[in-house]
């Protein structure tokens, strides 16, 4: 795609339908730090962040700035090797290849000279470009190494303006309060840029030196904006941090305040001298709640029968107008998760893009065909389909306020079973350390932007 082709109203309007189903289907709040830090449109930059939720990660930063800000952005080499109308599509929306020595080998990897080349021209033209330094996604709340690549780049867009303009890289950081389900909240925090102009000359003296000594700059920076719980007993750590022996799960923060909470959580778990109990007690927990088929905070909660019993005969009155919202969502929503065969941190950049891309345009025509055509409802039909995203999330409402009922059934029909998991939160309880909140801290404060989609 040319750097003119940005203005196209094609570009415009294909920009603006993905944000806006982006934001209906996947977000439900959205949240940045930070945003005033970012380099003036313009000036020549990188935005760094680790990458956690494939697809999504550099969707929500680029639905994140200013819509008329164009952004490109590195992706796996190996997503452009699908077909070649979705690699076409791919280039056309801003997206460059990057080949990887884990995944081309070293023979890939100089095929990274035309995207740098590529790259340098955006950026020297004032476009950011979007670069995950650890090169892959990880499984979960936590930092993989960095490679040097990220750095090596952002001098090579240096020399191509005859190291006469600044290159700067702003390292960033995500987080989401859910992986696997829509309708979630997310986070962008922004830190300080790094300017290279003062390494310019050592860098051509000491190139390696520079780029490593930067790397793990740039990498400590992500890692204090981000939760990091560390891949060892990353199950049982992260199990524990969203159950209700979390103080911060059953406040109901916003999710830049319950990031710091988090944070203090980890830490003192990391800190407890009986962690390992801890962690083998949370394993426990954690397999018993699953064949009870309940959650923590079920547990906390201690639901009784009146309110359970209410909220059944609520549903069911309200059950036929689910049935009628599920069309289409239900099939978006569990036909691309099935595709997965590995990889569990595909599931909602699969929904995503399918979705968009295929399956509501394709249901929105058959829609309209089947009762335009059938009975003449031509009008109807388009009114039914400009009504599938409230719809949609009154069809997500209901299957999540069923889910929370049945697991309210299955605690008061289980007694044997909740007794024994309630031993165990009991034991874990004496172990850990409760959690003091900070009041006066920036996050507290408020020091961060809102976005309702």
């Amino acid at each position: 795609m040319e750097v003119s082709d940005y203005n196209s109203w094609r570009y415009r309007l294909m920009k603006n339908y993905l944000k806006f189903m982006h934001e209906q289907l996947l977000v439900r709040r959205r949240y940045t730090t930070g945003m005033e830090k970012l380099p003036k449109k313009g000036e020549r930059y990188f935005i760094v962040c680790n990458h956690q939720n494939t697809a999504n990660d550099p969707l929500n930063i680029v639905f994140s700035l200013p819509q008329r800000q164009h952004v490109c952005a590195l992706a796996r080499a190996n997503v452009f090797t699908v077909n070649p109308v979705f690699t076409r599509f791919l280039y056309w929306i801003g997206l460059l290849p990057a080949f990887r020595f884990g995944w081309e080998g070293a023979e890939g990897l100089e095929n990274n000279f035309e995207s740098f080349d590529i790259v340098a021209e955006r950026i020297n033209a004032g476009f950011p470009v979007i670069v995950f330094p650890e090169a892959g996604h990880t499984q979960g709340h936590y930092l993989d190494r960095f490679t040097t690549g990220t750095v090596r780049m952002a001098f090579h867009a240096a020399k191509s303006n005859g190291w006469q303009e600044d290159v700067k890289i702003v390292p960033t950081a995500h987080h989401y309060s859910d992986y696997f389900d829509v309708r979630t909240d997310f986070l962008w925090s922004i830190s300080d840029p790094i300017s290279l102009k003062p390494y310019y000359k050592e860098y051509q003296e000491h190139p390696n030196s520079v780029m490593r000594n930067l790397t793990q700059e740039m990498r400590d920076c992500i890692q204090h904006m981000m939760l990091d719980e560390g891949c060892d007993d990353y199950e049982e750590k992260d199990y524990l941090r969203r159950s209700a022996l979390n103080p911060a799960t059953l406040k109901q923060l916003p999710l830049p305040e319950h990031l710091e909470a988090d944070r203090q959580f980890i830490s003192q778990l990391n800190e407890n001298p009986e962690k390992a109990t801890i962690l083998q007690l949370t394993a426990k927990l954690r397999k018993l709640e699953q064949k009870a088929g309940i959650d923590d905070s079920t547990v906390a909660q201690r639901p009784g029968w009146l309110k359970t019993g209410l909220w059944m005969i609520l549903l069911l009155v309200l059950l036929p107008c689910w049935v009628v919202s599920l069309w289409p969502h239900a099939i978006c929503y569990s036909l691309p998760p099935r595709l997965i065969h590995e990889d569990r941190m595909f599931t909602n950049s699969y929904r995503y893009v399918m979705s968009v891309l295929l399956l509501y345009p394709l249901f929105a025509l058959l829609t309209l065909l089947a009762m335009g055509i059938g009975w003449g409802l031509w009008w109807q039909a388009l009114v039914w389909i400009l009504l599938w995203i409230p719809s949609g999330k009154y069809a997500w409402w209901y299957y999540q306020r069923l889910r929370q009922t049945k697991r309210a059934l299955c605690y008061l029909l289980k007694p044997d079973c909740i007794k024994d998991i309630e031993g165990i939160r009991r034991e874990i309880l004496l172990r850990v350390e409760s959690l003091e909140f900070i009041d006066n801290n920036e996050i507290k404060r408020g020091i961060y932007q809102r976005h309702n989609p």
